[in-house]
């Protein structure tokens, strides 16, 4: 029974993993694999104990004993980006030249924007068991990394007089998700050193959108900015397979008290991008790069381990992220000229002669990210208080692989961050549970181009700041490496708690064209809307207590993204279109009231109050191709209700599916979700 329940709940949360969004912070990859890991920096390759650390070394398998592992993480991710003269600074001007022209020679584009989708989910499960006594298996399910950004604003858009132009009033913005499979085998030599090996499945999932800008600018001035203009942009999402080999051994000194790890990750090669082979090089080809490392674990202590790691990643193999993107910083001129000495303006009419065709993005020499291989390093701590606590805390570093004169296409997935600090814990709730708890930040780090000519579109500037906490379960059948303290601990009861996630389709109600309407007229300006959206995905994170099986209490956070509605403005005179986006947040609690139908199957119903956030950003577009943009916040507090049922998987584990309805302060919300429920 006990491995049928570890299958199911395997199961379900491989499901839950196809659909998770993810951000990240060494370039795109996450700072390491598992939230204990993270929470001492990301170190995994001399030190790892539970199931996700065989995606780090396949060699750690050999310490983690029979044990499934299951894991949630919330990141918020707050990302901008600003070109022309948002971004720019003007100390470099030569005396008497205009700024604007001469400075910041881009084709006018001015503006500064920041991302609304700030909150993502990134769930993770994994299993390890012994086979023999030297032998061991395992498989993980674990996101290696990604970014998306939903800009409301398309600073990419240079046409001054159709507003019907694609890129007036487009959103503009991408995502890519990677999700790796490491199917793995380990071997324990002799007393001493093990190895392990990994069949390194992957998938991942890509768009790009707000591009047609850039193929109306080629089409403008008579050059070819791709090699396929209708696979560049705006083709929704597009999916790609493949796999790897991940290698890695571990050799033990100093009776144990020191540890040497080597791991090695091949190129993953995958199925191409056939949506985007117009923007991404050899005709949407984007592997995931090879990555190895070296690490060491030294452990003073029976409870006491410092760890530290090296890692280097090859981005500059993969042709989509290492080619040279738009820039004109010598020595390499890229696509875009410097300005002939004494010029005011670019010698646009001269553009075509200068191009090389085949730096057309889409072709195998062209156009990319322009990203630098990158090193990283990690050490943590890991301190066993207890026979039931462990603290750790963690630093993870990683200068950008991004240079400053290739910032143009890089706005459009600005991972910057370079430094991480971590902190975390694992209590031991019974001899089969372990809960494990993780914070980390990445202070705000931004990159700005220090010559004015070396991005295409003048001065730019990206940044990004995050923060993230992660929850995990750890059913420990068989204990393998144990790093507890000790001294006795009386146990803490949680009997009762649970927490969960849920991912599905949001709905707005009177979300309506006198509401787009009437919201500009208070800005002095008349539109009438001809088109809107008022569904998004949702996602929300919970948790509550259970006071017996009839009634209970929970509380969570929802993020429903953004509604967006444009129209055309008749006045003032000068004022030719208006888009507008609204993004809404609330947190929630409730009275939960439950009838089992069955052992396993129950409905509910849920009743309390909201605190509700709304931000709408409103851009009035003039005929010169300016936009004009106006913000505001408003919150406060409303009734919320929902329905549901649920089903348990196992006694720990339950998935369920709601219907809610949350008032917005005259707008309501209609969320459907589906989830999963982790019980104490």
């Amino acid at each position: 029974m006990r491995n049928k329940q570890f299958a199911l709940g395997a199961l379900a949360a491989a499901m839950t993993l196809a659909y998770a969004p993810a951000s990240a912070t060494n370039g795109y990859m996450m700072p390491g694999y598992g939230y204990r890991a993270m929470g001492m920096g990301g170190v995994g390759i001399a030190y790892g104990v539970d199931s996700l650390s065989i995606a780090a070394n396949p060699a750690n398998i050999v310490n983690t004993g029979m044990r499934a592992d299951i894991g949630m993480g919330v990141m918020k991710a707050r990302r901008h980006a600003a070109v022309g003269d948002s971004a720019a600074v003007f100390d470099n001007c030569p005396t008497g030249e205009s700024r604007t022209l001469n400075c910041n020679p881009g084709f006018g584009f001015d503006s500064r924007s920041t991302s609304n989708r700030e909150w993502f989910l990134l769930p993770e499960m994994g299993m390890t068991m012994n086979l023999t006594e030297s032998l061991h298996a395992g498989i993980a399910f674990v996101p290696n990394g990604g970014g998306s950004t939903v800009y409301p604003q398309n600073f990419f858009n240079f046409i001054t007089t159709d507003p019907d132009i694609p890129g007036a009033g487009a959103t503009l913005g991408g995502e890519l998700m990677q999700l790796l499979v490491p199917v793995t085998v380990g071997y324990k030599i002799n007393e001493n050193h093990a190895v392990g090996v990994a069949l390194d499945l992957a998938v991942q999932r890509f768009r790009m959108y707000g591009l047609s800008a850039f193929v109306e600018f080629g089409s403008t001035f008579n050059f070819d900015i791709t090699a396929d203009p209708d696979h560049m942009t705006n083709k929704g999402f597009d999916y790609s397979y493949g796999a790897g080999v991940k290698l890695g051994w571990q050799g033990e000194f100093m009776d144990d008290r020191l540890t040497v790890g080597l791991s090695y990750t091949s190129r993953t090669y995958m199925t191409k991008f056939d949506k985007y082979r117009g923007l991404l090089a050899e005709q949407g080809d984007f592997d995931i790069p090879a990555n190895y490392g070296i690490g060491i674990a030294f452990k003073p202590r029976k409870n006491l381990v410092i760890a530290a790691d090296v890692s280097k990643i090859e981005w500059s193999s993969i042709a989509a992220l290492a080619n040279r993107g738009p820039g004109s910083a010598p020595p390499d001129p890229g696509w875009y000229p410097q300005n002939p000495p004494g010029n005011i303006n670019p010698a646009l009419d001269a553009i075509p002669s200068k191009v090389d065709p085949t730096k057309s993005t889409g072709n195998d020499e062209g156009m990319g990210f322009g990203w630098k291989d990158q090193t990283i390093y990690k050490i943590g701590v890991n301190w066993g208080v207890n026979d039931r606590l462990q603290l750790r805390a963690g630093y993870n570093y990683g200068k950008t692989p991004i240079s400053n004169d290739q910032l143009t296409f890089n706005t459009l997935l600005p991972v910057t961050s370079e430094k991480h600090y971590t902190v975390g814990f694992t209590y031991k709730a019974t001899d089969e549970l372990e809960i494990t708890g993780t914070y980390m930040h990445a202070p705000h780090t931004s990159q700005r181009s220090t010559d004015l000519r070396q991005n295409v579109v003048g001065a730019v500037e990206i940044g990004m700041e995050q923060q993230m906490v992660a929850l995990s379960l750890g059913w420990v059948l068989d204990p393998g490496e144990t790093n507890y303290g000790d001294d006795p601990m009386d146990p803490i009861s949680f009997e009762g708690w649970y927490f969960g996630f849920g991912l599905g389709a949001n709905y707005g109600r009177d979300w309506d064209a006198s509401r787009f309407a009437s919201s500009l007229a208070a800005q002095g300006v008349t539109a009438t809307q001809t088109d809107s959206d008022d569904s998004d995905l949702g996602v929300k994170v919970f948790a509550g207590f259970q006071f017996n099986k009839y009634l209970g209490v929970e509380g969570g956070y929802a993020q429903f993204n953004n509604y967006t509605a444009s129209g055309g403005v008749t006045a003032p005179a000068g004022q030719v279109s208006a888009y507008q986006t609204e993004d809404n947040n609330t947190w929630s609690i409730a009275a939960v009231g439950t009838l089992p139908l069955t052992k396993d199957f129950s409905v509910f119903g849920k009743l309390g109050a909201n605190n509700w956030k709304k931000t709408t950003n409103t851009f009035v577009r003039d005929v010169n191709g300016g936009f004009t943009r106006t913000s505001s916040i408003d919150r406060d507090t409303d009734p919320y209700y929902g329905v549901g049922v649920s089903y348990a998987l196992m006694d720990n584990l339950v998935v369920r599916g709601e219907y809610e309805r949350f008032d917005l302060g005259g707008p309501k919300i209609d969320f459907l979700s589906a989830g999963m429920a982790i019980k104490f």
